[in-house]
């Protein structure tokens, strides 16, 4: 059985405040999953290649969907890994100008759509 830990941190030591879950194991963090504590965004989410394929990175996100809406970042903001996760895992996600703000990004940059 899987033991999903929940704390309140910083993100790599930026300062910022985000929801933390995480999977440990003998070798230390197995997965982990960063949520912006204010947005409620998703910032992060890691699972260590060894790991992988065993539902770690599903089983963080439905521990914090429990706890009320998580948004995933737009497609602009995902990398290729982050995309697929964020599409296998369905829910909302965070609008484009709003996750620019909770970032500091400028929207025209990301969506080069204005």
């Amino acid at each position: 059985m899987t033991t999903i830990q929940h704390r309140t941190g910083d993100y790599y030591g930026d300062g910022s405040t985000n929801l933390i879950w995480e999977v440990r194991d003998e070798q230390g963090i197995a997965a982990e999953l960063y949520v912006h504590a204010e947005h409620r965004m998703i910032m992060n989410i890691e699972v260590r290649e060894d790991r992988r394929g065993e539902g770690l990175a599903r089983a963080l996100y439905e521990a914090a969907e429990a706890t009320g809406t998580i948004y995933h970042v737009p497609a602009w903001g995902c990398t290729p890994e982050g995309l697929i996760f964020a599409e296998a895992m369905g829910g909302e996600v965070m609008d484009d100008q709003a996750a620019c703000d909770i970032l500091g990004l400028d929207l025209e940059t990301v969506t080069d759509t204005y």
